[in-house]
């Protein structure tokens, strides 16, 4: 890793975690969940340093916050929607990090990072981890966004609210992301992480988003009892084994 870069500041708070005993050339970029933070991941960071991985985080800009004080999420070409605005950051960061990359994304801004990875035709990112996401069916999601994580309690609020954060993220939903994916290379590695009891983005929707792709080299990380998102804090035993294998299936040793 470039010292002077780890010590410059980086947009959207960008901030490198290093590894003690570095092992890998690979980088793990870390991109968090919506209305997340990095500090919200330190757990994940903390699981790959420990791997020999360096790690890298930021803050994406753009959230509901951002729409209430009246800040349009239009991203730099033009585009309507806070998942175009969020892959402008995530490609900007990318360009910026020098070196081979693994993406380590989470929830339905792993669509964003995937924008992203299509953009630069995964020049320099080598495999991606998506945790409980992106979902194929995106306004189921977000209607159960607002019952289960905001607990909306009248149904015509959750009825009201649904399509405008489903258009408000993008006004292609989630049905970009196949368009996005065929660019992948053949045999790019993916590992999907979910939780059958994901009260938000059920499995079988984000089995949607990758089983049309036979370019893509991608296996499943199953966890029959977590929910959204829950997987390394309340299953470390069963999720840190596959993290770690697939992690270093497809690093390159220093």
């Amino acid at each position: 890793m470039n010292t002077d870069l780890t010590k410059q500041e980086l947009p959207f708070d960008g901030e490198f975690f290093l590894s003690r005993n570095k092992k890998y050339e690979e980088l793990v970029f870390f991109v968090h969940f919506y209305e997340g933070s990095k500090k919200q991941l330190l757990r994940h960071i903390k699981l790959v340093n420990s791997l020999g991985f360096d790690a890298f985080a930021f803050n994406l800009q753009g959230t509901l916050k951002d729409l209430i004080s009246f800040r349009p999420p239009i991203s730099k070409a033009g585009v309507f929607g806070t998942k175009h605005v969020y892959a402008d950051q995530i490609e900007t960061l990318l360009n910026l990090i020098p070196g081979k990359k693994i993406i380590f994304s989470f929830s339905n801004p792993s669509g964003a990072a995937i924008e992203a990875m299509a953009r630069r035709r995964c020049s320099d990112t080598v495999a991606l981890i998506c945790d409980s996401g992106p979902t194929a069916r995106f306004i189921p999601s977000a209607y159960k966004l607002y019952t289960h994580e905001y607990q909306i309690k009248l149904l015509p609020v959750r009825m009201a609210l649904t399509p405008l954060l489903s258009l408000g993220w993008s006004p292609f939903l989630h049905k970009d992301l196949h368009d996005d994916l065929k660019t992948f290379p053949d045999g790019f590695r993916i590992l999907s992480i979910r939780g059958w009891k994901d009260l938000l983005i059920p499995p079988e929707h984000i089995d949607e988003v990758f089983e049309p792709h036979s370019n893509l080299d991608w296996t499943k990380l199953a966890l029959p009892e977590a929910g959204h998102l829950t997987g390394l804090r309340d299953f470390k035993t069963d999720y840190v084994p596959i993290v770690e294998k697939f992690l270093h299936g497809v690093a390159t040793p220093l």
